[in-house]
């Protein structure tokens, strides 16, 4: 399982949106992050994603809309050199105050305690939202399947570890899985019976 990203600067605090119902924030970052084997991390503090979202407030929490933009540094997994991975996502979400959605029966609402928030809700705590969990929850189901530096990259050789996109390795292809080392035989008796 991967580990959310953990940027401060994503921290963002809501207390005076939050009092003023339907009214608007600008929120702007630019963030240098990568994946990683354990998810996404952050690299340095400029970049080259831009995350440019609108916080607007009504009674039952505060919508997240906008997009991000840019790139971010991954490893192809053919040549598993760095490459940067072009990215353009719509944001769309919405961060609830404590408390709603949490029923105790007749009315009356469970303590924050005790409320177990929905696997996919976003919630505002201690008067403010992070959106390192958006910013990874978006950015890592928008990642293709198979992460290439270019459609072309020939990887590595299997062998001797040669990167192939500098040219040809030296190996033969003599190796043969053991599973099939018995339809080699057979081929080779054929050759001789001729």
């Amino acid at each position: 399982m991967s580990e959310a990203l953990a940027s401060r600067r994503l921290r963002v605090p809501v207390a005076s949106l939050m009092k003023k119902l339907f009214s608007r924030e600008r929120f702007r970052a630019d963030l240098d992050i990568a994946l990683g084997e354990q998810g996404l991390y952050e690299r340095g503090e400029g970049g080259g994603l831009r995350l440019d979202v609108w916080l607007e407030s009504s009674p039952d929490g505060i919508r997240v809309k906008g997009r991000m933009w840019g790139s971010i540094g991954m490893e192809c997994t053919r040549c598993l050199k760095e490459y940067r991975q072009n990215l353009e996502i719509d944001v769309d979400e919405f961060y609830r105050r404590p408390g709603l959605g949490a029923d105790a029966g007749e009315g009356r609402k469970l303590p924050r305690e005790a409320e177990m928030p929905e696997d996919d809700a976003y919630l505002i705590e201690e008067n403010a939202i992070d959106l390192n969990v958006m910013v990874n929850d978006a950015v890592l189901l928008s990642m293709p399947i198979k992460r290439l530096c270019s459609e072309e990259c020939r990887g590595i050789c299997p062998y001797c570890g040669k990167e192939l996109n500098q040219g040809p390795c030296t190996c033969r292809d003599e190796h043969v899985d053991p599973r099939l080392e018995i339809l080699r035989t057979l081929l080779e008796g054929e050759d001789e019976d001729e």
